[in-house]
């Protein structure tokens, strides 16, 4: 899929972790849009309080790019850590568009599901597991 984008062939493995820092970037810029003053955001008034619901969309972001960045450079055991990020998360969007407007029930899950639905597609491969495996 990114072989056209980028112009070389990158095992799927590595496609996920191209997904999984995309995804660390979205949760940050996501969390930051949250905490942000903004008009054009506004939540239900029965909605727990944002600014801390933001931060930490912040920090789980951070984190997730700091492990998926200590994979990339060894730390094997962090696989599974990724993945388990990554099922949360996929849990977290039905539970966090449950009573919100149209707008939020579309952008959210599509901005924020399809990376983690890519990621999870390319680390349950046959090929990225046997990759896993090899390092």
């Amino acid at each position: 899929m990114l072989k056209n984008l980028l112009g070389i062939d990158l095992s799927e493995l590595r496609t996920a972790l191209i997904f999984s820092y995309i995804g660390s970037f979205l949760l940050m810029a996501t969390g930051l849009i949250f905490a942000s003053p903004s008009i054009f955001i506004e939540f239900t008034s029965d909605a727990p309080d944002f600014g801390t619901f933001a931060w930490i969309l912040v920090g789980v972001g951070l984190l997730r790019l700091i492990i998926t960045y200590l994979y990339a450079n060894g730390a094997k055991a962090l696989f599974y850590v990724l993945i388990v990020l990554s099922i949360l998360k996929v849990i977290e969007i039905p539970l966090a568009i449950v009573g919100e407007n149209v707008g939020f029930i579309v952008w959210y899950p599509l901005l924020t599901g399809l990376v983690e639905v890519f990621f999870l597609i390319n680390i349950f491969s046959k090929s990225a597991r046997e990759e896993n495996n090899s390092l």
